[in-house]
């Protein structure tokens, strides 16, 4: 969903506004407020700079489950889970997502929330959010068309380069080279769609990043999908000295999508209003980028001995 815009003059509504009787928000209003998105996209934001600003999310209700969370006095995320590499014999500790819990802390911060982060399997999260034991579901990007309920996260253009690594002398290249073959990467990927959608490739999802470099080195995929950042510098390293990065371009069109259990208007247009600008002020691109520093840490960690449990 496009950032929420609002030409700057109408803050000069505000006391006005505030001075007239509390009123219930409805749904009406939500409805509106992303009637009003989609008409200054489709206008082009010709305004963007000349008078125009972005809604921040304090400015907007958050719609009746998040002012359930208020009320509760917690936002509770569910976010991906697993363990770090470990020595073998050691015990498998499950250690939620940097990204997602970055993004967790976020949005309890616009809220005024403290925030509990849950870490679920993928196959418990639909029932979390249905059963209302999470308010909010951020478990990087959707394998299929982006959920109704809920709202896109944009892509970093920092960060949103991706690569394909693959043994030198392995026959791949770009176009129908790739076409049904293997390729080892993270759960929630936001690399999947474009593989998947235009190269036709065969996706071998895990747990994490760390997971599928330690199945992509033990050979279980042709070729390893991961950020370009990371890919670079494992090609720095003399283990790796044996692979290639693959001529492929690749960008995640998003970052990933935060659910909802219902498709609540107001809800949809503050998590817009929220997750833009947390992107413009470089949030998006800061948790990425330690995500990619703690990943190369972890894969020396597998060169060391350590193992994925």
């Amino acid at each position: 969903m496009p950032d929420l815009l609002v030409p700057a003059w109408l803050g000069e509504l505000r006391p006005l506004r505030e001075a007239l009787p509390v009123r219930r928000p409805g749904g009406w209003l939500g409805v509106a407020l992303l009637l009003l998105a989609a008409l200054l996209a489709g206008a082009g934001l010709a305004g963007r700079g000349q008078g125009w600003r972005a809604v921040p999310p304090d400015e907007l209700p958050p719609g009746p489950r998040l002012e359930q969370a208020r009320a509760r006095g917690t936002l509770i995320v569910g976010v991906r889970a697993y363990p770090r590499p470990a020595l073998p014999g050691m015990p498998a500790v499950a250690e939620p997502d940097p990204v997602d819990a970055a993004l967790a802390q976020a949005l309890g911060d616009y809220l005024g929330l403290p925030v509990e982060t849950l870490g679920l399997a993928p196959g418990l999260r639909e029932a979390a959010l249905r059963e209302g034991r999470i308010d909010l579901l951020v478990a990087g990007a959707a394998t299929a068309a982006e959920p109704a309920a809920g709202a896109p996260i944009p892509a970093s253009a920092a960060q949103g380069r991706g690569a394909l690594i693959a043994l030198r002398g392995l026959a791949l290249g770009e176009g129908e080279s790739l076409r049904g073959r293997p390729v080892c990467l993270a759960e929630g990927s936001p690399y999947r769609r474009p593989l998947v959608e235009r190269y036709g490739v065969r996706p071998h999802e895990y747990p994490s990043a760390v997971h599928a470099v330690a199945a992509f080195l033990a050979g279980e995929c042709q070729a390893l999908a991961e950020a370009r950042s990371l890919v670079d510098w494992l090609l720095e390293q003399p283990d790796w000295r044996f692979y290639r990065r693959l001529p492929v371009e690749l960008r995640a069109p998003l970052a990933g999508h935060v659910r909802l259990a219902a498709a609540e208007p107001q809800a949809r247009a503050w998590l817009a209003a929220a997750l833009g600008d947390w992107r413009r002020r470089g949030a998006l691109d800061a948790a990425l980028a330690q995500r990619t520093g703690e990943l190369a840490f972890d894969v020396l960690k597998l060169e060391q001995g350590l193992i994925c449990h």
